[in-house]
């Protein structure tokens, strides 16, 4: 046998190999990269809907806070006291929503039917009467609502003015 010849396909068998392991490889990390993608993607997904149920559950409070200041649940005495997640307005102070403890049931409503599986309070801040063309004056609320994904994460905050007659 030639020894040259040996030698050749020894070095065919060599370059194979390494050929071979440098496909492995790349298959590896291109299999690695869309295992990642797929988990990012649940994620993003994930958050997505528990904004979503965040949102609808703050909406929720709402519209729970505008049917009790519709029905008039309310005293002006309770809302003079400042606590309990009634306030007067006061210009002077940073605004309420954004100083009140969201978590403390003597600093706001807890909404416990606004929403399945999440958290949500709301606070109602008296305004100054407004009048508006061709009626009466009307007592004006300001009502900020804040709930929670399913997670805990994702707070949303939503405001709305309801006019009672």
């Amino acid at each position: 046998m030639n020894p040259n010849h040996l030698s050749a396909r020894s070095r065919q068998r060599a370059s194979v190999l390494i050929m071979t392991l440098i496909l492995l490889i790349m298959l590896t990390v291109l299999g690695l990269g869309m295992i990642s993608m797929n988990s990012t993607q649940t994620r993003i997904a994930t958050n997505s809907a528990d904004a979503q149920q965040a949102y609808q559950t703050a909406e929720g409070a709402l519209n729970s806070a505008a049917n009790n200041l519709q029905q008039g649940n309310y005293t002006l005495a309770s809302f003079l006291a400042n606590t309990n997640g009634l306030y007067a307005f006061d210009p002077t102070i940073a605004p309420r929503w954004q100083s009140v403890i969201w978590n403390s049931s003597t600093s706001v409503i807890l909404c416990t039917t606004c929403g399945m599986g999440t958290q949500a309070a709301f606070i109602i801040e008296y305004m100054p009467p407004a009048t508006t063309p061709g009626s009466a004056t009307r007592q004006v609320y300001r009502v900020t609502a804040r709930a929670l994904g399913v997670s805990g994460k994702s707070p949303v905050i939503l405001q709305s003015t309801v006019m009672t007659p």
